[in-house]
């Protein structure tokens, strides 16, 4: 489908070692587009690279919470094909978190020097022509929890509420380039990240949570692409709630 073209566009995607990163960039891969492999781990980068079709990939290993040097790590993006970018997918990150009282300082630093302050990098390095594109898009993997936490999150949640909002507002400061920024808001995902609730919960309580089945890293996969690609092209500063038919219900339900 012409909508969902992508050839010739070039896509940072971090998190591309597993899970959603790595379903994201295989898809795009198939639709045309060119993509900057990023992920701590130069050996799972490459094997996420054998599983991706067309030519112009690159695997650029860099720990995104080395804060300092991303603008650094942006530029050797740009000199690997002396092109500029076409669009973000941001799907780096960690879960897991403690009770208030159980929970500390170091934690919740933590969750934000990984799962927000790199992505408030990359957006401010985006703000630049001279790294995106007119007309690009960027797509950030969020969560339920930025809207609906659960119990035990206030470091997970809390990262991934800065996330939508800093993509709101450079939403609106980037609309003028018809560059737009969305994030995505799965359910939890049947991911390696996630597989202890998946392990622990039966597959007939699954099912009744998530009447539509539990979601994979394709399924999310597929709206990233869709914001993307000029199928999404009038749609930014959003936030797409993928629930699997949840009625709201919070994860501890379950647990």
């Amino acid at each position: 489908m012409a909508g969902l073209d992508l050839t010739g566009r070039k896509y940072l995607v971090t998190g591309a070692s597993s899970g959603i990163g790595q379903a994201a960039a295989v898809l795009i891969s198939k639709l045309g587009g060119r993509v900057i492999l990023n992920g701590r781990n130069e050996e799972r980068l490459a094997q996420t690279r054998t599983q991706m079709e067309g030519e112009g990939h690159h695997v650029m290993p860099f720990d995104l919470a080395d804060l300092e040097h991303i603008k650094d790590y942006m530029d050797l993006c740009l000199k690997a094909d002396n092109t500029r970018l076409d669009g973000v997918v941001f799907a780096a990150g960690v879960g897991g978190g403690n009770a208030f009282r159980a929970e500390n300082l170091d934690n919740v630093q933590r969750m934000m020097q990984v799962n927000f302050l790199p992505y408030f990098s990359v957006l401010k390095a985006c703000s630049s022509r001279r790294v995106l594109n007119d007309g690009g898009s960027i797509v950030a993997v969020s969560s339920r929890a930025a809207e609906k936490p659960d119990k035990a999150q206030v470091g997970y949640a809390s990262s991934k509420a800065a996330l939508d909002s800093a993509s709101q507002v450079a939403a609106l400061e980037f609309s003028k380039r018809k560059v737009r920024v969305n994030t995505v808001r799965p359910e939890m995902v049947d991911t390696p990240m996630s597989a202890a609730f998946f392990e622990k919960v039966p597959p007939e309580q699954q099912e009744e949570f998530y009447p539509l089945g539990p979601l994979t890293a394709e399924d999310v996969a597929n709206t990233i692409v869709f914001l993307l690609s000029d199928m999404g092209k009038k749609i930014t500063g959003q936030h797409i709630y993928l629930s699997a038919g949840n009625d709201g219900r919070p994860i501890d339900f379950l647990i």
